[in-house]
């Protein structure tokens, strides 16, 4: 498969995975305004709701380019889904190593709340590294760092991902 088949694919694991939709969702569990832990089952599951409700709600939480501007007006939790370096094997572009980036952006209501930026990252994990979707073998775990330069009252932090991706 090519690049563009590869993030195709990476992109249809995210957008679909119903935890880590209600993870970008769904305000924080406040005991005070009754509000239940986004992953508690008495919330609406975001992949029953109306198609373009679905729909909304991913082109807002999971993006392709770093578009932050708008967040200053907004109190949300959002990634950035990406391709880093590409390194060819033996200098062939048919068999590469390439690099998966997923910057997190959460506001400091959800960070403070439950500490969303990490229970986003942990459900990535379970998703890119646990499971194959792309590439030769499982995406291997690179690294993770924090994202220095975020819109005020954010957190970011960006995780590295590597597979094998072979074009046929």
């Amino acid at each position: 498969m090519g690049m563009y088949e590869n993030m195709q694919d990476i992109l249809k694991t995210l957008r679909f995975d119903e935890e880590l939709l209600r993870l970008l969702h769904y305000k924080p569990e406040n005991i005070a305004t009754k509000t239940p832990d986004p992953l508690d089952s008495s919330i609406e599951n975001i992949m029953d709701m109306d198609i373009s409700k679905q729909w909304e709600i991913r082109d807002d939480k999971i993006l392709l380019t770093p578009k932050d501007d708008d967040l200053l007006d907004k109190r949300i939790c959002r990634i950035f889904v990406y391709f880093g370096d590409r390194n060819p094997e033996r200098g062939k572009y048919l068999f590469a190593s390439q690099s998966l980036i997923i910057d997190i952006l959460c506001h400091s209501d959800f960070e403070n709340g439950d500490m969303r930026s990490l229970r986003i990252g942990d459900r990535l994990n379970q998703l890119l590294v646990s499971e194959h979707i792309v590439g030769i073998w499982k995406m291997s775990y690179v690294r993770g760092r924090q994202i220095a330069r975020v819109p005020s009252q954010y957190v970011g932090f960006q995780h590295v991902y590597e597979f094998e991706a072979v074009k046929k």
